[in-house]
């Protein structure tokens, strides 16, 4: 079944040197919208991942 993203975002890779805090920086959001959005069970993301 084919996660679907949440409307308005974009997919993400996260690279070896991104944090939270960075790819919040990056969209503009706060690094708890982000965990919202993607529906994180911790703050804690890797090398990777795809993220909205």
């Amino acid at each position: 079944m084919e996660k679907t993203r949440p409307p308005g975002t974009v997919e993400f890779i996260v690279g070896p040197d991104d944090s939270l805090n960075s790819i919040a920086l990056k969209f503009n959001i706060t690094p708890n919208k982000l965990v919202q959005l993607n529906k994180l069970f911790s703050h804690s993301i890797y090398p990777g991942q795809v993220r909205h």
